[in-house]
């Protein structure tokens, strides 16, 4: 399973977590997303989940800040928002694995191109 997989995984969790309600017009997807944000903002972390929101940039330092204070947030709220932190931990369990495999491959591969340097020497 590769890490777009894992991504992948991770939205179908959450759909399957915020199923759409009978009589949505909008796509599966579109109605999980809205159930999921509905879902955030219910809870006592709702300004830090719109200050994530409103990030314009993912990336930057200041939203990467904010996602560690939702994160934060959601471990001092623990009976609303264990559902979603259950997930994000099982999604961050795995990519932990797939990269330990991914690291342990490379190494693997660069010890035997190593090895195989210097079989065609010959010693002085």
């Amino acid at each position: 399973m590769g890490i777009t997989t894992n991504g992948d995984l991770l939205k179908k969790n959450i759909h399957g977590l915020f199923p759409p309600r009978a009589g949505e017009s909008s796509t599966e997807e579109e109605a999980a997303e809205a159930r999921y944000f509905e879902f955030m903002r219910g809870g006592g972390c709702k300004d830090v989940f719109n200050a994530l929101e409103d990030c314009e940039r993912p990336r930057s330092t200041k939203c990467k800040e904010i996602d560690g204070m939702l994160f934060n947030c959601m471990y001092s709220h623990p009976d609303y928002y264990q559902p979603v932190i259950a997930l994000w931990e099982a999604f961050y369990k795995q990519l932990a694995k797939e990269l330990d495999v991914f690291h342990a491959k490379k190494q693997r591969e660069e010890s035997f191109e190593k090895a195989n340097l210097f079989k065609g020497f010959k010693r002085f």
